[in-house]
Order: C-alpha cells, then sequence, then structure tokens
C-alpha cells in the first residue's frame, strides 16, 4: 500500500470517527427529576444517616453531583415545587396558597423543552399538584391518577405511580422530560415490613416511607438510558420530629427548609458541593445540562456554568418565605453561615375569605426576628438577634428588599368542598 493510500484511509477513518462523535453530542439529552414529598437530607444513607434508607439514592449519589446545602423555597409543596417548575420565587410565580395558581404567563420548565421539541410527561401523587394550581398545564402528557388509589393516610402509591411513570416512559419518544413525584413519606406514616422494621415511632416508621420509596424509584431508574439522560433527586422540603417543639412543616427551620439534591449528567464528574443553593437555580442548571437557553429574567443561577470573574467569594442570598399556615408570614434569607428570618402575623382580611377561621393550630410558629449561626449552631438552639448587630440589620436590609415587589398576576383557584376536605385530611387546614 503506497503512502498516498495509506494517508487517504486514515483521514476518511479519522472523519468517520469525528462525524460519528459530533452525531453523539447532538443527540439532545432526555430529563428525569424525580421530587419526593418531605424528604428530609439527613435520612438518606449518603448523608450520613445510620439506617439503610436509600440504597438506589445512595448509589446515584455516588456516581452524581451532591449538593449538601439545598434549600426549598418555601417549606411546604406547593410553592416549593412551583418554584421548581417556573425558576421563580413564590412572591413571583403566584402559587403562595391553596387559592392561588402559577401566574399562567410565566414560562415553565415542561413548555420551555416543549418549545424545543421534548416530550414532556409528569406523574404525581399530592393534590396541590393538580391541574387547578397551573403545575401541569405545559405537559404534553399529565397524570395525577395516583391520587385515586385511596385516601393519602390510608394507601402508598409509591408502586402505583411508579406502575404509571414506566407505562409512560415506555412509550414516550425522545427527547423527553420525565417528572415523577412521590408523596409516601408525608405524614400520617406508614409501615412497610417488606422495606423496613425500625418500630413503631413516627420516625421509624418515617424512614420505612423512605426505604420503601426508594425501592420504587430504582424500578424507576433502570428502565431509565443513565447514559444519555440528565438525572435529578430532589424534595419539596423536609419535615419536624420535634426539634424546634412542633412537627410536620410549617416552620422554616433547617429540618424543614434543607433538602436533599443530587444531579447525576453524562460529563459530569461526581462530587459534593458545599455552598448553598436553592429551588429556583433547578431551572436555569437544568436548562444549561440540555443545552437550551433559559428563560430571561430568571434570578436563580446555572450550577454548572463557569464562575463569573467578578463572581463574589461569599454565595449569594437564599431567600426562604411561606404564608401557611395562617395568619402568620414568614420571610427570610441565608447568607453565608448566618440565617434570618422573620415571623409576622398578618391582618386576616389579607387571607382569602375561604381559608378564614380553618388556620392549623400551631404552637412553635412565633412572631419575631430570629438570628442564627449555622456554623457554630447548627441545631438553631440560639438566637442573635439584636438591633445593635450590622450584619443582623443587613440581613434584615436585604430581606425588606426582596420581599417588597411580587410580580405576578393572581389566578384564584375554587376551593370545592371535595378539595376543602382533601386539604383538611392532610393537615393543611382545620
Amino acid at each position: 500500500m503506497n503512502r498516498f493510500i495509506q494517508i487517504l484511509l486514515v483521514t476518511i477513518a479519522t472523519l468517520i470517527v469525528s462525524l460519528g462523535g459530533c452525531a453523539r453530542e447532538e443527540r439532545p439529552l432526555n430529563l428525569v427529576l424525580i421530587t419526593v414529598d418531605t424528604l428530609r437530607p439527613d435520612h438518606l444513607g449518603y448523608n450520613g444517616h445510620s439506617r439503610p434508607t436509600s440504597p438506589v439514592v445512595d448509589r446515584l449519589a455516588s456516581e452524581g453531583v451532591v449538593f449538601t446545602s439545598a434549600y426549598s423555597a418555601a417549606g411546604w409543596t406547593l410553592p416549593s415545587v412551583a418554584t421548581i417548575l417556573t425558576g421563580r420565587y413564590p412572591k413571583d410565580h403566584g402559587a403562595t396558597d391553596f387559592h392561588w395558581s402559577i401566574d399562567t404567563e410565566i414560562p415553565t420548565l415542561a413548555s420551555v423543552l416543549d418549545a424545543h421539541g421534548y416530550a414532556t410527561h409528569g406523574y404525581v401523587s399530592h393534590v396541590t399538584l393538580t391541574p387547578s394550581y397551573g403545575i401541569g398545564n405545559d405537559f404534553d402528557h399529565y397524570d395525577y391518577s395516583a391520587l385515586d388509589v385511596g385516601h393519602p393516610h390510608d394507601v402508598a402509591t409509591a408502586k402505583p405511580l411508579t406502575d404509571l411513570a414506566l407505562d409512560g416512559l415506555a412509550r414516550a419518544r425522545e427527547p423527553y422530560f420525565l417528572w415523577v413525584h412521590y408523596f409516601d413519606p408525608h405524614f400520617q406514616y406508614l409501615s412497610h415490613p417488606a422495606f423496613a422494621k425500625w418500630g413503631q415511632r413516627d420516625i421509624d416508621r418515617y424512614d420505612g416511607e423512605i426505604a420503601h420509596t426508594d425501592y420504587y424509584i430504582g424500578k424507576l431508574l433502570r428502565a431509565v438510558d443513565e447514559k444519555h439522560t440528565v438525572i435529578v433527586f430532589t424534595a419539596d422540603h423536609g419535615e419536624e420530629f420535634g426539634e424546634h417543639g412542633g412537627k410536620y412543616h410549617y416552620t422554616m427551620y433547617q429540618e424543614v427548609m434543607r433538602v436533599p439534591l443530587v444531579v447525576k449528567a453524562p460529563g459530569l464528574a461526581p462530587r459534593v458541593e458545599r455552598g448553598p443553593v436553592q429551588q429556583v437555580d433547578l431551572m436555569p442548571t437544568l436548562l444549561g445540562l440540555l443545552g437550551v437557553e433559559a428563560p430571561s429574567g430568571l434570578p436563580g443561577r446555572d450550577l454548572f456554568a463557569p464562575p463569573s470573574p467578578r463572581a463574589r467569594e461569599e454565595p449569594g442570598p437564599v431567600f426562604i418565605e411561606r404564608d401557611r399556615p395562617p395568619p402568620w408570614r414568614q420571610q427570610g434569607v441565608i447568607m453565608g453561615a448566618h440565617k434570618l428570618f422573620v415571623v409576622e402575623e398578618i391582618d386576616s382580611a389579607s387571607i382569602p375569605p375561604a381559608s378564614r377561621g380553618t388556620e392549623v393550630p400551631v404552637g412553635n410558629v412565633r412572631a419575631g426576628i430570629y438570628l442564627y449561626d449555622l456554623t457554630a449552631d447548627p441545631g438553631e438552639r440560639k438566637n442573635l438577634f439584636a438591633e445593635s448587630d450590622a450584619r443582623a440589620m443587613e440581613l434584615l436590609g436585604l430581606v425588606a428588599e426582596h420581599f417588597a415587589t411580587r410580580r405576578f398576576q393572581e389566578t384564584a383557584v375554587e376551593l370545592d368542598p371535595e378539595l376543602m376536605q382533601k386539604l383538611r385530611s392532610l393537615g393543611y387546614l382545620r
């Protein structure tokens, strides 16, 4: 073989490999978003929990990027999930209580991906994630039939929800966006002897619910082409077990506001990120991983984008807020090691008429201004707030400035008797 032919064959082979590589690069990645209701990160194995509650999620964490300081936007399901799907703070997307849905003018993760050729599928098992609240409006296929299985306090929905999602996944064309929201760790906590036998205290059964859910997440992920899919695992909020004198999720303490967050994607090296991140960061981050331009005006940041040359050494503020349970309004900020939140009693006239008199009595939510050093006092035991403290006043100013404006058009939701009863059964209304 002469020299010319050798060079020609090498050139052709190189071109074939190059074109093959380009074809692989141009194939859009799929997106699977898994959210679990009421899930504390410190009850997962990869975060050091002593019980084997999460072998599937632990494996995912070992292969992905783990964010150890991820925060819920609002500490309860509706506004937090709406923030994940819109990239907007609750004060700006509008779904801040049971009476308001997402502002229909706001782009969502589903609508943006649909515009870029993605098939969008959502499967949920929580009453506040039904189309009444605008959550599923932009999906090609949105299924909340798992709610028909039975009363959420009496039945587990992880299996039927996973079966529905697997059936949809088998028929979904690529590229696809699949969102699955698991409910089972939400109270009341059911026993699952097949997965865990740790006792009958609330916290024991809670861990059992996590193990049960983890098993079905494993069934879902086995059907996913992980080599060509961005996989995100997170929660809407955490849960209280008496750390600050209460239970469930009515406060802004760490046990409620911290959430797990794991992102696995082709080309992302496994690692642990300890800086604070928030749910408004998810939409720009996920769109960035998919190579899709994010809508303008999103307040969050792409967690994997190269840092700006002028970026501050200290992470930017994380804002948290909630108007539930009434009559309490809670608004706060986390900046570096410090966390400040303001709890104030709001006038009942600002509460929608259908909710007046339905307040859930909560003994550990009290008016005041609270400041904690999360490094020195991770359990938030010592309130450091003082008007003479310059740091406290700076943080208080950030809260006042951030919450001075709300940018949404109110879209009312009619609470029919059936929906009101479901909300009462879940402890949201009295």
